[in-house]
């Protein structure tokens, strides 16, 4: 029709492509134990949300044709999300430049397995305190807290041998209020940090950075 025009403007993109992981120490609000931060943005991510109401069609009348459906309301769920990618293989900005990709993969691995350990000692002592696992998602400004539900896959192919590729499934419990850094903060805790400055913060050697988050009694090579 005349006037109507649907050509596409242009929207810059103002939002960051970071992703971490958090663990908060129970009881404090703002206490956070550590942050993992995904070196290379995730291939795919995807927020699945359950509808949970539900309905039932019982006798109506002649002006419903005979049929009533009932509708039960009960709103969305919150998401189960699924994430994969790859930690890459060179040394990344968003740490430092002190791990390769393949260390990364094992820093994930080791912090996720760290938080299980966390509260599994938490519940052994009797405590009813736990630890959270947080997910910052700042491009979509999507931040909850999670767990892992199912396999957490970690997996590694004959055609790629020099790459590992993770895919997580978590369960959102909760939305967090808001990430213990905001994006402006964030995105200077991960950049602005010289590589020798973040290497002497973080550990004094990649095997202690990666010790940092092994779970007590795993035996590493």
């Amino acid at each position: 029709m005349a006037g109507q025009s649907f050509r596409t403007t242009p929207v810059p993109n103002l939002q960051a492509a970071l992703y971490q992981l958090s663990i908060r120490s129970p009881g404090f609000t703002l206490g956070e134990l550590a942050t993992y931060t995904f070196p290379i943005s995730p291939g795919a991510i995807r927020y699945d949300r359950a509808g949970l109401s539900s309905f039932a069609d019982t006798q109506g009348t002649p002006a419903q044709a005979g049929v009533a459906r009932v509708i039960d309301i009960y709103g969305l769920a919150p998401p189960v999300i699924m994430i994969e990618g790859t930690t890459g293989w060179d040394y990344h900005a968003t740490d430092g430049g002190i791990l390769t990709g393949l260390q990364s993969m094992q820093l994930l691995q080791r912090f996720l397995a760290r938080y299980a350990v966390l509260n599994e000692t938490q519940r052994a002592t009797g405590s009813s305190d736990y630890y959270q696992l947080e997910f910052y998602d700042y491009f979509s400004s999507q931040f909850w807290v999670v767990e892992p539900v199912g396999p957490q896959i970690v997996r590694l192919a004959a055609d790629r041998p020099l790459l590992s590729f993770y895919r997580f499934r978590w369960a959102a419990v909760r939305p967090v209020n808001a990430p213990l850094l905001g994006q402006a903060d964030a995105l200077l805790a991960v950049f602005g940090t010289p590589a020798q400055s973040a290497a002497v913060t973080a550990a004094t050697t990649v095997g202690a950075l990666l010790e940092a988050y092994t779970p007590v009694g795993m035996i590493t090579a």
